[in-house]
């Protein structure tokens, strides 16, 4: 039981840092357009704030899930087709 909620754990923490990349770029963008005595509020402003949105959303989506069994096959095949979407316009000549 311990073991199964680590490994879980473990790959939720992989995960959500692979997916956290984008937030690092447009964060250090806005604040490089800042003066430098302002840059560190302005980025642990835009890092506190993403986390809080990050731990909304999820609290949001998992209630969601648990409540709507329907939700999360559906969510999946919306993932599939985004998926799909952005693989045909890469490779799009």
């Amino acid at each position: 039981m311990l073991r199964s909620v680590l490994t879980a754990i473990v790959l939720i923490a992989f995960t959500d840092v692979a997916l956290q990349l984008d937030n690092a770029i447009a964060i250090s963008s806005v604040a490089s357009t800042v003066p430098a005595s302002q840059r560190l509020p302005v980025l642990a402003g835009g890092v506190l704030l993403a986390a809080l949105c990050l731990l909304s959303f999820t609290l949001i989506g998992s209630t969601l899930v648990d409540r709507f069994h329907w939700l999360k096959p559906v969510a999946g095949g919306v993932l599939v087709l985004i998926g799909f979407k952005l693989g045909y316009d890469f490779f799009r000549p």
